[in-house]
């Protein structure tokens, strides 16, 4: 009998016991709900290609071999369904990793692989080997591979153990064991490093005689071999190691190995060999007695799981509701400034809650054992206060009485307070056992009373002066009451005066306005004359006429045509004060871009750079607030009229209870030592040669802005352009 065979059936035995006694809970007793684990349904395996005799190809192409068969049978005895596929190991490995798939047949377990994965009952032992050359002769030890170049499989259990142990300085990996001993033939190489069944099988299968295994011993490259699932999905790791454990007592498992590794007999049976046969007589007896005696543990583990998950649920809901508690605890502690302590009496112990700690100013890692030598809680009360506070606790100890006091201390961290602490003692059989109290800081209680009377006082104080001065007015008020009878009939008088005052103002306006219009019409029939008499000179005689006469007649016409523009602001100013304000909400930003695309012409607008803010409405007079606009944009554009880039800015910005709007632009600026001229009438800080106008813009612009209760100012410097700003009344 080989010596697989004999581990094969001390496996078994194992297992059995195992399974029975729950020497491991972590493959029986698993707290998983049967309505959780009904989910799975069909699984994914992932087999290797040429891993002989436990992962191997058939002819057909289908995954095979010994590993193979296990899963198979050991899922249908889970009542699993299994799909599978074939791929290189250091790719499977890698899709279980990433949860692609849910299962690896063969995968010995390991230190490294137990971080990433979770393994089930093991079902065989393999051993690895050196495998070399045939002839080779310098390989007689594990350090004589120190110097040599090793191949392994890449990410195979022999690559983790060869780097774990430092087997050589030179460690050669490829996709496949085929591949690494088609290397070694080649004479690439020195050895390969492979378990020693599985290394035998496949240089068979390849035909490769020239290499044979060493006798070497690798003492830590003895591993056990399981199924392996992902991290932590022990509701499948369940179900296999349930299934497994069953084709093992059903005698699945020896089928299967039978089948694949076939019976082998020495022709004399060495003492030890006849043990081993004893042992294989007795275990299948053992196996009917524990798997009789499994049904029943597992239908009791059941029962008990039920009981102990409910238990473990309640214990959970209760330690969370315990957290909670002291979650709120705590929280409500920092909010109230309140402290809870408790003293043992037999141990001669203080428990502080966090909030004492805070009340005293120190942290609990400060105050640790010789932290309370050093702080003890004696030196913070103010010493008349401490000799209060031992009394009434020595009292609470010895008689059992209650007490509720108020102290003062300052605390580690050098602050006074004042501080409200009681203590109530706990009795058992008529002796103090314990004694259980609370602290609170009452710093800005106490603060807020003595305000409280300070302000009472104050009050006090005030309430009698006013009193005294009310008192005096009420006298006063006596005696004024006499005058002011003569001051209504005073006031009376000065009222009609007013109201004939009004009635000659408003006559005086309609005289203004009779006078304005005649104005307007007596001063423009004798401009208009003048103007057309000067435009049929040029027209009829500017031939008759040398240079310095047609410039003239230019000078006359241009004069005459400002006159008439004066006129007109001037009627406009004269108007403004008369004119009847209609208030409405008004489209600020629409009315500035309308106004800018009227003034300017379509070849200015390519050399304008015109910013318009989004601008918030406003309530006023929409057509004379367009007139602001007019006269603060149209100012812009004529004054950038000198730049080789003209920039104008329009938008606003908030400012305490109102918006301020503003226009800017880099055009000639002006000098703010003259800004206070900016707007009078006939003001002009700008040669009339270099920008033509009357003078009279922005005092229309300042008119209007005071007549809608509203403030207008301006910035600038000279060549360096100016900034208006203006605001609306509420």
């Amino acid at each position: 009998m080989t010596n697989y065979k004999i581990k094969y059936i001390l496996l078994t035995l194992i297992c059995g016991i195992a399974f029975s006694l729950s020497a491991n809970p972590v493959y029986v007793v698993v707290n998983i709900p049967a309505a959780d684990i009904a989910i799975i349904r069909t699984i994914t395996v992932a087999s290797e290609p040429d891993y002989p005799p436990f992962c191997i190809i058939d002819k057909s192409g289908k995954a095979d071999g010994f590993s193979i068969d296990l899963i198979k049978a050991a899922a249908k005895a889970a009542n699993l369904k299994i799909a599978i596929k074939i791929g290189i190991w250091n790719v499977i490995k890698q899709d279980l990793e990433n949860g692609t798939i849910d299962v690896l047949p063969l995968v010995g377990r390991t230190p490294e692989r137990e971080l990433i994965y979770d393994f089930s009952l093991p079902y065989i032992t393999l051993h690895g080997a050196v495998f070399v050359r045939r002839g080779t002769t310098d390989i007689k030890s594990v350090a004589d591979l120190k110097s040599k170049s090793i191949i392994v499989m890449r990410g195979d259990n022999a690559e983790e153990y060869a780097r774990r142990n430092n087997i050589s300085a030179n460690i050669v990996t490829t996709n496949t064991f085929e591949e690494a001993f088609r290397m070694l033939a080649s004479g690439l190489h020195d050895a390969v490093i492979t378990q020693r069944v599985m290394g035998i099988e496949l240089l068979k299968a390849s035909g490769i005689k020239s290499i044979k295994p060493l006798d070497l011993q690798l003492n830590e490259f003895r591993q056990d071999f399981c199924f392996a699932v992902r991290k932590g999905d022990i509701k499948l790791l369940a179900k296999l190691n349930e299934g497994l454990s069953i084709i093992i007592a059903n005698k699945t498992f020896d089928d299967i190995h039978l089948k694949w590794f076939g019976p082998t007999l020495k022709e004399k049976l060495s003492p030890y060999d006849i043990i081993k046969i004893v042992l294989y007589t007795l275990i299948p007896l053992l196996i009917l007695f524990f798997s009789a005696y499994t049904l029943l543990l597992r239908r009791e583990v059941k029962r008990k799981t039920k009981s102990l998950q409910q238990e473990v649920l309640e214990h959970a809901m209760a330690a969370t509701a315990l957290k909670n508690q002291q979650l709120l605890l705590a929280e409500m502690e920092k909010g109230t400034k309140v402290g809870g302590w408790e003293y043992d009496v037999a141990k001669k112990e203080f428990t502080w809650t966090n909030g004492v700690y805070a009340i005293y100013g120190i942290s609990p890692s400060e105050y640790n054992i010789k932290g309370k030598i050093k702080y003890g809680p004696a030196r913070l009360y103010h010493p008349e206060d401490q000799k209060i506070l031992d009394m009434a606790f020595q009292h609470a100890l010895n008689e059992g009485k209650s007490y509720d006091l108020t102290l003062r201390l300052n605390s580690f961290d050098g602050k006074f307070k004042w501080v409200r602490t009681a203590g109530n003692s706990v009795l058992r059989e008529g002796q103090v056992v314990r004694i259980i109290g609370n602290i609170i800081d009452i710093t800005e209680q106490k603060e807020t009373e003595a305000d409280l009377r300070k302000l009472k006082d104050d009050l006090d104080k005030l309430v009698e002066e006013r009193t005294r001065e009310l008192n005096e007015k009420v006298r006063k008020l006596a005696k004024s009451q006499k005058a002011m009878l003569y001051m209504v009939e005073d006031l009376n008088a000065v009222s009609a005066e007013l109201k004939l005052e009004h009635q000659k103002m408003e006559a005086a306006n309609r005289e203004l306005e009779a006078f304005s219009y005649s104005v307007s019409h007596d001063l423009r029939a004798p401009l208009r004359a003048l103007a057309g008499f000067a435009r049929i000179l040029q027209e009829d005689y500017s031939k008759s006429l040398d240079n310095e006469g047609n410039r003239i007649l230019e000078v006359i016409v241009d004069n005459a045509k400002k006159m008439g523009t004066l006129i007109d602001d001037l009627l406009s100013f004269s108007r403004l004060s008369r004119q009847e304000i209609k208030l409405s909400l008004i489209d600020m930003h629409g009315l500035a871009k309308s106004v800018f695309d009227e003034l300017v012409t379509e070849a200015d607008k390519e050399k304008i750079e015109f910013t318009l803010h989004e601008l918030p409405e406003a309530m006023g007079d929409p057509a004379i607030v367009r007139q602001v606009w007019i006269n603060l944009i149209g100012n812009a554009i004529k004054f950038t009229s000198t730049k080789p880039i003209r920039i104008i800015e329009v938008g606003f910005f908030p400012r305490e209870n109102e918006i301020v709007y503003f226009v800017k632009d880099n055009g000639v600026g002006f000098d703010m030592a003259y800004r206070n001229k900016l707007f009078g009438v006939f003001q002009r800080l700008h040669n009339v040669k270099e920008f033509d106008g009357t003078g009279v813009g922005l005092a229309i612009v300042q008119r209007i802005i005071l007549r809608l209760n509203g403030q207008v100012w301006a910035e600038g410097k000279v060549n360096k352009g100016a900034e208006f700003y203006f605001t609306l009344g509420k």
